[in-house]
């Protein structure tokens, strides 16, 4: 099975103000712990590093599955298989 990251960001909205989005593009570190956990990542701060300090973090993906798009999304400290499920 190929699993290829095409879109991965980690942030919040500090104190929920629209205009102090914090977020990372961890399209890379998610295809590297994608190929290192056999596709079982843990979604956190200690894979993906703290854009907003304090604040609780969202995650969303794209990954190409077997040559379909399907879509990932959680809040920090949960698990994703990006084998299986995902949105189309």
């Amino acid at each position: 099975m190929t699993l290829t990251v095409l879109f991965a960001v980690y942030g919040a909205l500090p104190g929920g103000i629209p205009n102090e989005a914090k977020a990372y593009n961890v399209k890379a570190q998610l295809q590297s712990l994608i190929d290192s956990n056999d596709g079982v990542v843990g979604i956190n701060d200690a894979s993906f590093g703290d854009p907003a300090i304090g604040n609780t973090k969202h995650f969303g993906a794209v990954v190409e599955r077997n040559g379909r798009n399907y879509f990932f999304a959680c809040q920090e400290d949960q698990t994703i298989d990006f084998k299986s499920g995902g949105g189309l």
